[in-house]
C-alpha cells in the first residue's frame, strides 16, 4: 500500500466514523501512524488527493446511490424479475433504516477528500514555488464544487445531514455531530461557491477534460442549481424568492453565453466535433440555441438519433458540462460504469445473459395514436420525439427496457427494417429480436449537468418569478382599492418581450421586471428542447409542438416544464427529486401524491404521502448506532428499532 493510499484511507476511516458509518471491518492504519502533515509536501501531493475525490465519485456506491435515490423512487421506471427485494421495498415506499440504500458513506468520502486537500492545500502552495497560486485556486474550486454536489445530493436524499466544511483529521476531536438543516447546509454551499465560482478555469486542453473535470461553467451550474432549491422554498417570502430566482437565472446567463461563445469558435479541441455541422440549424435559427442535432441536415428521419449517440454513446458532448467519464477500455484496471450497467442492464460476455433490475415504466409509453397536435396529457403525445425512441426498447412480454445508456455508433440510424420504430407517421417503439445491450454500458459517462438542463433551469426560474411578480402586482392592485399605498414599487411591467433569435444576446435581468417577457422567455427555452428532439415536427406541422396560446397561466407553464424535463431527463437521477422540489416549493405533497400514488400498494404508504417527510429516506440505523446526536427522520418512527429515538 503506498503512502497515498495509506493516507487516504486514514482520511476516510476518521469521517465515516464521524458521520456514523462504521470502520471496524476497515483495513485501515490507526491515525496516528500517518503523519499527514509530512505527506502535503509539493504540487503532486494534492493532485493526487484532489484526483482521488473524482474517482471516489465514480465508485459504484456512489452512482447506483444517486439512480436509486433519484429515479427508482419516481414514476419512470418498475421492478423486473431480477430487482433485488431490498429495492422493491424502497420502489413500493417500504423502506427500512436497515437497508443499504440508506447508506451515504459514498457521499461522505468524496466529502472528507475535498474538504483535505481545502485544508492542506494553501500550505503546499508555501512550501512548493512549482505549486502557483492559480493552480491552487483551481484545486480549491475543483473540491469546492465536488463537495457541492455531494451535499446538495444528500440533503435533497435525506434533507438534514451531518456538514461540515472542515476534514476529521484529528482522532482526538469529537466528530459525532448532529445533523444540520436543510436550508443552512444550501446557504452554506452558495457562500462556498460564490467565494469560488469564477476560480476554475473556462476550458482545459481537451474536450475530455472539459467536460470530465470541473470548469468555470460547471461552477456556474452547480449555483443555478443551489439558488434553484434555495428559491423553491415555500417559507420564504415572495421578494426573497425572487432575489434567488434572479441569481439563478443570471448563472444560467452565464453558462449559455459560453456555450454560444464555444459554438461561434468552433474550436473542435475544446468541443471534440464540428460544431458547424452537428448543430441543428433551424433550433438554431428559430429558438437560438445551438443545440446538436438528431437527425442529418439531409433532413431524413432514418438518420438518428445523433445528438443521442454524441451525448450518451460517444460522451464528453459539446453538450456536457460536467460527467464522470469511464475510460472505454476492457482492461479490469480502469473503472467501470457498474452502476449503469446493473440497474439498466448488462451482459455477461461468457454466458450472454442480461441481468437489469429495472425496466421503463409502461405507463409513460402507451400505444400513441398517430396525433398531429401536441398537448401534455401524456408524456408522449406526437409521433416525432427521438426520446421515446431511444431510451426504450420494448419486449414482447409487454415490459420497456432501458436503452439510453447503450445507444452508441452501432445503433445510430433509426429504420424501420431494423425494427426501431419510424419517425413522423406512426409511433413504435423499438423492437429488436437480438437485446442490443452490451458491457460497453460500463463504460458510459455519468452526467451531472448539460446545456439543456441549464435551459430547462433557467425556463423554472422564469416561470416561478413571472408567477410571483404577478402575484405581488394584484396584491397591490387589491391594496390601494382599500384604501393602501397605492405608490409601491415592483408591480410595473416594462414593454414586452420579443422571441429570442439566433446569436441574441443571452441576458435574464432585462426580462426581470416584465411577467409577460419572461414567460414568453421560458416558453421559448422549452421548446427549444423539445424542438431538437421532434425534427419531423419543426418541419412539418407547428401543431406538433406546443403553441404558445395554449399556456396562459403559471400552473400550465408549469406543466409543460414538468413534462419536457421528464422527457429530457429520463433515467439520469432528476425526476424525483423534482417531485421533491414542486412540494418544497408549494408547500404541500399534491404533486408528489399525484404523480407516485398509484405505484404505492401499502394503505400505510399511502397515508405517509401527505406526511413532507416521507419524501426523505431513513437515516441507516447503523449510523444512528455509531452517533448518537443523529435523530430518524421522524416519518420512519413506525419502526420498532427506531421509536425509542
Amino acid at each position: 500500500m503506498n503512502k497515498i493510499d495509506k493516507t487516504i484511507k486514514a482520511i476516510v476511516a476518521a469521517v465515516v466514523v464521524g458521520m456514523g458509518v462504521s470502520a471496524c471491518s476497515l483495513d485501515l492504519l490507526p491515525l496516528n501512524e500517518v503523519v499527514l502533515e509530512n505527506y502535503w509536501t509539493n504540487k503532486a501531493d494534492v493532485e493526487s488527493v484532489v484526483t482521488s475525490c473524482y474517482s471516489a465519485m465514480q465508485d459504484n456506491g456512489y452512482v447506483s446511490q444517486m439512480i436509486v435515490w433519484g429515479e427508482t423512487r419516481s414514476d419512470n421506471v418498475e421492478e423486473t424479475p431480477q430487482t433485488p427485494e431490498a429495492l422493491k421495498n424502497l420502489m413500493k415506499g417500504t423502506i427500512k433504516s436497515t437497508s443499504s440504500y440508506c447508506d451515504w458513506s459514498s457521499f461522505y468520502t468524496v466529502i472528507n477528500r475535498c474538504n483535505t486537500v481545502i485544508h492542506y492545500a494553501p500550505n503546499v502552495a508555501k512550501k512548493d514555488p512549482n505549486y502557483t497560486s492559480s493552480e491552487l485556486a483551481i484545486n480549491l474550486a475543483e473540491c469546492k464544487a465536488l463537495r457541492a454536489i455531494s451535499y446538495l445530493t444528500l440533503i435533497k436524499t435525506f434533507k438534514n445531514v451531518p456538514f461540515a466544511l472542515e476534514p476529521s483529521i484529528d482522532d482526538n476531536l469529537n466528530y459525532q455531530i448532529p445533523a444540520t438543516s436543510f436550508e443552512t447546509i444550501l446557504d452554506a454551499l452558495i457562500d462556498d461557491m460564490e467565494q469560488s465560482k469564477n476560480d476554475a478555469p473556462k476550458q482545459y486542453t481537451n474536450y475530455q477534460e472539459n467536460t470530465g473535470r470541473i470548469t468555470r461553467a460547471a461552477m456556474y451550474s452547480i449555483l443555478a442549481d443551489l439558488y434553484l432549491w434555495k428559491a423553491s422554498d415555500a417559507n420564504l417570502d415572495k421578494s426573497e424568492q425572487n432575489e434567488n430566482y434572479q441569481k439563478c437565472i443570471e448563472c444560467c446567463d452565464w453558462v449559455l453565453r459560453f456555450k454560444q461563445q464555444q459554438f461561434m469558435e468552433n474550436n473542435r479541441t475544446a468541443v471534440g466535433v464540428n460544431l458547424l455541422s452537428a448543430v441543428d440549424d433551424k433550433v438554431y435559427s428559430d429558438y437560438g440555441y445551438p443545440l446538436l442535432a438528431e437527425e442529418s441536415t439531409g433532413g431524413s428521419s432514418q438518420t438518428g438519433p445523433l445528438a443521442t449517440d454524441l451525448i450518451f454513446g460517444d460522451g464528453n458532448s459539446y453538450e456536457a458540462i460536467f460527467e464522470l467519464t469511464y475510460p472505454k477500455s476492457t482492461s479490469d484496471k480502469e473503472k467501470k460504469n457498474t452502476a449503469v450497467s446493473g440497474m439498466y442492464g448488462s451482459t455477461d460476455e461468457k454466458t450472454g445473459n442480461v441481468t437489469r433490475n429495472l425496466y421503463a415504466n409502461s405507463e409513460m409509453m402507451p400505444s400513441l395514436p398517430a396525433s398531429s397536435t401536441y398537448d401534455d396529457k401524456n408524456l408522449f403525445t406526437v409521433p416525432s420525439d427521438y426520446r421515446a425512441l431511444a431510451p426504450f426498447r420494448y419486449t414482447e412480454g409487454g415490459s420497456f427496457q432501458i436503452n439510453k445508456y447503450v445507444v452508441s455508433s452501432n445503433m445510430a440510424g433509426y429504420t424501420e427494417a431494423d425494427g426501431y420504430g419510424k419517425v413522423g407517421q406512426k409511433f413504435e417503439a423499438m423492437k429488436y429480436e437480438q437485446d442490443p445491450r452490451s458491457t460497453n454500458s460500463q463504460y458510459e459517462g455519468w452526467i451531472f449537468y448539460r446545456m439543456t438542463e441549464i435551459m430547462l433551469i433557467r425556463a423554472e426560474a422564469e416561470i416561478e418569478l413571472a408567477g410571483n411578480l404577478t402575484e405581488m402586482a394584484l396584491a397591490e392592485e387589491e391594496n390601494a382599492e382599500e384604501g393602501g399605498d397605492g405608490d409601491a414599487e415592483g408591480g410595473e411591467e416594462g414593454p414586452s418581450a420579443p422571441r429570442r433569435k439566433a446569436a441574441a444576446a443571452i441576458d435574464g435581468a432585462s426580462l426581470f421586471g416584465n411577467a409577460e417577457a419572461l414567460y414568453d422567455d421560458a416558453f421559448n427555452l422549452i421548446v427549444a428542447v423539445y424542438a431538437r428532439s421532434n425534427p419531423y415536427a419543426l418541419r412539418k406541422s407547428t401543431k406538433m409542438l406546443p403553441q404558445r396560446s395554449s399556456y396562459t397561466s403559471k400552473a400550465s407553464f408549469e406543466t409543460l416544464l414538468m413534462n419536457e424535463r421528464r422527457r429530457e431527463f429520463l433515467f439520469e437521477a432528476k425526476r424525483y427529486y423534482d417531485l421533491v422540489r414542486v412540494s418544497r416549493r408549494e408547500g404541500n405533497m399534491d404533486a408528489f401524491r399525484a404523480a407516485l400514488s398509484s405505484r404505492y400498494e401499502s394503505a400505510a404508504v399511502k397515508v405517509k404521502l401527505g406526511i413532507p417527510d416521507f419524501m426523505y429516506m431513513p437515516i441507516a440505523k447503523a449510523q444512528l448506532k455509531v452517533n448518537p446526536r443523529l435523530k430518524q427522520n421522524q416519518a420512519y418512527y413506525d419502526e420498532e428499532e427506531t421509536v425509542k429515538n
